[in-house]
């Protein structure tokens, strides 16, 4: 690979539209980047979306993640194309282990049909704010930490299995913020001791599981004063993205930090040298969601650091390391057609009506 070719895999993008068209194309061949996100505006129909991710992967020459944020509930990117997704609340609801093993399994189902091989879920947070404004609600497995490693960790089993990479979100744990970092830099002031003895353990405990290990996480931009006295996100942070992430916890995957896009990130100044920064955090891959500029210009940044050895050699290849392993894992993706889906969809119908009726006889 070339040194821009090598950079690109530490960038995970948004695209303009719903077609690989010429701008689309040109921007996944000069950037090559690692990973690919859709949102809404890149989902016209099930056949068009699959067709979308089936493209993206002729474009690339290395094959590429290629996820979506697909909770359900209030984060149900797929609505516009099919049956409406219940919340994780709402499956929870019952107590039942089983109906968030189902979800995962289904989810991973209808996704793996689409061309996914990697959803954006499960949310880790704990639920300490349930009616804070922190961009959060209505998306928690739960209020402790047992019951976010029982119910997320039978979803991650499911989700899986089912063959589609999870990513557990926002490390270290944004359960305590009531700011959206969508917007500003939120501000984690809890102490180390109840970090650790909460919100890190669901982390602690999926990270080194068998059948429900977690080998992705996303990265919070949000400020955990215990682990650092400089005012800045955990995305760019050092001492939580490497001694606390890899050196305390020993963990050997993949981290992401949160689209670099968002607000807590634009505080901090310069977008080019964030992305720099997020790197040499000690993330693996950079969320670029939005723009096409904004995806050129963290690209250069990157180039740049790499070729003045600001980004030393051994730091990409960790990196491009971790990358390629999580590739390694993944399965490929189902075949589409019309009859395929539809059943699928009467699975998600029918299960979402059952959860209705659990509810309704309650």
């Amino acid at each position: 690979m070339t040194i821009e070719e090598r950079m690109g895999q530490f960038l995970f993008i948004g695209l303009p539209g719903p077609a690989v068209d010429a701008e689309t194309r040109q921007l996944l061949a000069a950037t090559q980047p690692g990973g690919v996100i859709l949102f809404a505006r890149n989902l016209e129909t099930p056949e068009q979306v699959a067709e979308l991710n089936s493209r993206i992967r002729a474009v690339s020459k290395i094959q590429p993640l290629i996820s979506i944020d697909q909770e359900g509930g209030s984060v149900d990117r797929l609505k516009a194309i099919g049956h409406t997704w219940p919340s994780i609340p709402a499956v929870c609801e019952s107590d039942d282990v089983g109906q968030t093993n189902r979800y995962g399994v289904l989810s991973a189902e209808l996704l793996r049909i689409l061309g996914f091989n990697m959803n954006f879920a499960p949310v880790l947070d704990l639920e300490v704010h349930p009616e804070a404004d922190n961009a959060l609600k209505g998306r928690y497995f739960g209020r402790t930490t047992a019951e976010v490693v029982r119910f997320a960790g039978s979803y991650i089993e499911g989700l899986q299995t089912g063959g589609v990479m999870a990513c557990g979100k926002h490390f270290p744990g944004l359960g305590d913020s009531t700011v959206d970092s969508h917007k500003s830099l939120p501000a984690v002031e809890r102490s180390g001791e109840v970090m650790r003895t909460q919100d890190l353990l669901p982390y602690a405990e999926l990270t080194t599981r068998l059948n429900s290990r977690l080998d992705v996480v996303m990265v919070a931009h949000a400020w955990f004063a215990a682990f650092d006295s400089e005012r800045i996100p955990a995305s760019l942070s050092p001492a939580v993205t490497t001694t606390l992430l890899r050196d305390e916890m020993e963990f050997k995957g993949l981290a992401i930090s949160d689209d670099m896009e968002m607000g807590a990130i634009a505080e901090m100044g310069d977008f080019g040298e964030s992305c720099v920064r997020a790197i040499e955090a000690g993330n693996d891959q950079i969320l670029v969601c939005q723009s096409a500029d904004r995806v050129r210009e963290a690209h250069e940044a990157l180039v740049r650091a790499a070729e003045s050895g600001r980004i030393s050699p051994s730091r990409r290849k960790r990196g491009l390391d971790r990358i390629a392993r999580v590739k390694s894992m993944l399965a490929v993706p189902l075949a589409y057609n019309e009859g395929t889906w539809a059943r699928a969809q009467e699975k998600l119908a029918a299960f979402t009506a059952q959860l209705s009726a659990a509810r309704a006889h309650a």
